[in-house]
């Protein structure tokens, strides 16, 4: 009996260290995408709204506001392949000139050890995981003289 015993709790064991083990790297996959995501969003929307007619004839890189916040959230969208959860982002400043872009974007999700913490303890609060990843893109001019 006491071989059944042993065996039981090993495979309870093994079973507790295979979900965590799953919900970690779901975490990590989902994290790894929202911040690859919200890198080429912002440096693709960057490279999308520079006004072109403004650099040719004043040398000088300006940006369209509208058309930058256009473009991140359509690549933002575009560029994004974990489906599951929830998918924000926040576009926190855009600046004309000193061309600036910084982006906030995070996805909630649930995962196994989250849901089995929950049927365990009972609580009724969900149990979700956060995973957050930030951006800021900058142009600056290397000389003030043109």
């Amino acid at each position: 009996m006491s071989k059944l015993t042993l065996g039981a709790f090993f495979f309870l064991v093994l079973l507790f260290f295979a979900i965590f083990t799953s919900s970690f790297e779901y975490i990590s996959i989902a994290d790894s995408d929202n911040e690859t995501s919200v890198e080429n969003a912002t440096r693709n929307a960057m490279t999308q709204a520079i006004n072109l007619g403004n650099a040719r004839v004043n040398e000088e890189i300006t940006i369209n506001e509208d058309i930058a916040v256009e473009a991140i959230v359509r690549q933002y969208a575009d560029s994004s392949d974990f489906f599951e959860g929830e998918r924000y982002v926040n576009i926190y400043r855009i600046s004309e000139r000193a061309p600036m872009i910084a982006v906030d974007s995070y996805t909630v999700i649930n995962t196994p050890f989250n849901d089995m913490a929950s049927r365990i303890t009972k609580k009724q609060a969900p149990n979700e995981s956060i995973t957050r990843s930030r951006e800021i893109v900058i142009y600056e001019s290397k000389a003030l003289t043109k």
